[in-house]
This record gives C-alpha cells, sequence and structure tokens, in this order.
C-alpha cells in the first residue's frame, strides 16, 4: 500500500486481480477495514498485521487488545476468511526495531486473550513474522543453524507460545538478499533456483541443496530444534525478487526467481529437511510501491504495476 498510484484499499479490482490470477492468499501488513471489507466472500486467506508502532500499546493494556480484535477482526470474519494475526514484522535482530522486543511476547499474549474472549482461539491464529537476522552468523551449513544470542531469549518465548497455542513459526525469506551481500561465495543460479545438482551438501546432516531458499528454510527449521521446537509448522511470509533499482534486480531474473519458488513450493517437494510436504509461501509483492522507503530496489518487488498489468508474466498456477 506504500504507493499515491495504487487502487484504494477496498477496490474489488485487487480482489479480481488475485483470483484472474488463481491467487488464494493475501498478507496485509496493517489492519485496513477497507480492504478486509473487499475480501469478503472471495475465498483468499489473510494474513492480517498489527503495525510495529501499535505493539507497546497492546502489550501494555488488555483493553487496547480487545479493541484492535474488536475493531479488526470481529466485523469481518468469517466472511473475510483470516487465517493468522502476524503481531509485528521484523522485531528480532532488526536494527530500528529494538524498542519494540521487550514488548512483543506480552502483545501476543494479549492478542490471544482477545481472541479468546470473541471465541475465535481456535480459528485464528497468533505469530510474528521473523527477518533471516535472528540466526546466528555461524549458522552455515543449515544443520548448523542456531538464533543469534541477543534474540535467544525472546525467541524461546515466541516458540513456546507458538507450540501452546498451535501457530506456526512466521519467516521473510530472501535469497535475493543474500546472494546480493554474498556474490564471491553464492551462485546466481542457486539463488534463482536453477542449479541442476547439489550445490551444497550439509556433513552434520547429511542433506544436500540445489537451491538457496530451501537452505535457508531448513536453517530456520535446525534452529528451531536447536531450541527444543522441532515440528513446529513454518509459514513464509515474504519472499521476491525486485524487477530494478540494481544490476541483479532485472525483469529477467525477478520473473526467473518467482516463477520458480512458485513451481517449487506448488510442487510439494518440501525441503531436504521437510520433504514432501507443501511450504506456505507469500510472495513480495503485489504491486510495485512508488513511496517505499530505502533503495531504489525496495520500490520494484511489485509483480503488478499500479495499472494492475503484469511486471512480467508469472504462471501462479503450474502443472
Amino acid at each position: 500500500m506504500d504507493g499515491d498510484n495504487l487502487p484504494s484499499a477496498g477496490d474489488v479490482v485487487v480482489v479480481n486481480l488475485m483470483k484472474n490470477n488463481n491467487i488464494g492468499r493475501m498478507r496485509i501488513f496493517q489492519a485496513n477495514s477497507d480492504a478486509l471489507q473487499a475480501f469478503a466472500n472471495s475465498g483468499i486467506d489473510v494474513i492480517v498485521g498489527v503495525d510495529n508502532s501499535q505493539v507497546q500499546d497492546i502489550a501494555s493494556n488488555q483493553d487496547s487488545a480487545n479493541a484492535w480484535v474488536n475493531d479488526n477482526i470481529k466485523p469481518f470474519y468469517p466472511s473475510t476468511n483470516i487465517k493468522y494475526i502476524a503481531v509485528g514484522n521484523e522485531i528480532l535482530g532488526m536494527s530500528g526495531n529494538e524498542q519494540y522486543v521487550s514488548y512483543l511476547v506480552p502483545a501476543m499474549n494479549n492478542i490471544q486473550t482477545a481472541l479468546a474472549n470473541a471465541n475465535l482461539q481456535n480459528d485464528i491464529k497468533v505469530s510474528t513474522a521473523h527477518a533471516s537476522t535472528v540466526l546466528a552468523d555461524t549458522s552455515f551449513p543449515p544443520s548448523k543453524g542456531t538464533f543469534n544470542d541477543a534474540v535467544k531469549d525472546t525467541m524461546n518465548s515466541i516458540l513456546q507460545f507458538l507450540q501452546d497455542h498451535g501457530s506456526p513459526f512466521m519467516a521473510n525469506v530472501y535469497p535475493y538478499f543474500s546472494y546480493d551481500g554474498n556474490r564471491d561465495s553464492i551462485s546466481l543460479d542457486y539463488a534463482l533456483f536453477k542449479s541442476t545438482s547439489a550445490v551444497v551438501t550439509d556433513d552434520g546432516s547429511g542433506l544436500s541443496y540445489t537451491n538457496l531458499f530451501d537452505a535457508m528454510v531448513d536453517t530456520l527449521l535446525f534452529a528451531m530444534e536447536s531450541s527444543g521446537h522441532s515440528n513446529l509448522p513454518i509459514v513464509i511470509t515474504e519472499s521476491g525478487w525486485p524487477s530494478g533499482g540494481k544490476d541483479i534486480a532485472t525483469i529477467e531474473n525477478a520473473q526467473t526467481y518467482n516463477n520458480n519458488l512458485i513451481k517449487h513450493v506448488l510442487s510439494n517437494a518440501g525441503t531436504p529437511k521437510r520433504p514432501g510436504s507443501s511450504i506456505d509461501t507469500y510472495i513480495f509483492a503485489l504491486f510495485n510501491e512508488n513511496l517505499k522507503e530505502g533503495e531504489e530496489t525496495e520500490k520494484n518487488f511489485g509483480l503488478f504495476y499500479p495499472n494492475q498489468q503484469p511486471v512480467y508474466p508469472v504462471n501462479f498456477a503450474p502443472s
């Protein structure tokens, strides 16, 4: 929604665009009543975010959590199929978000209580989305995955919360950024799912990897296992590749990555550590966003231009 040329949040054209392209799930980063109403009776699953700026208030006051659920969930569910609430985005391990860390778990608990007060605790699951920076620098190969010391205590509390409530671990996984920061040691083909044979063989686990996405997901799974939580489901709440703004951010690379990602996650191949299962994965983003902060690439992650024309052809339902 970070643009001044995008369809309005409640515009049914967005829902039609998704349905016409077989896109069955959507994540919105802040609760928006117009968008939630637009998704009513669409059959589209929705993740609704609690903005980082709201986390302290919700953590400090159960009434605030109740009000958030009463305002942003109850009026729309079940007509709008709200599947998850993501309390905050990339709060742990990200510079600039330190002030929210101590409030994160209390906010998750208060939202959970608010859902229970509304008798929705069995229908909607509560989690929080993590950046890959929650991992220790020594997390290579994947079997050495551990959470870094700075987040470990909070992460253990989060993992126990997820275990207690049957909620998934949420992570934003970007081979683009890993490749861009390590071009000397990572090949572009490995990042784009183009390698045809094993690139990394993990001596610790005996598992082999043909793509960076699987290696990054499995590193998180091993980190959870090392913390005593080996069976939590995982949802990839962001992945993608920009189509402009940098030498490797080309339309060709973005098209290759996202089409191969879709094909991979829908194949039910899973990852080497969890083979034979599909991975819930959300591509960032639906639209290019001309007001997105950060590097120029941040404005160019969209699958569509604001006029709803595709940036490049994407096969959302590969056979």
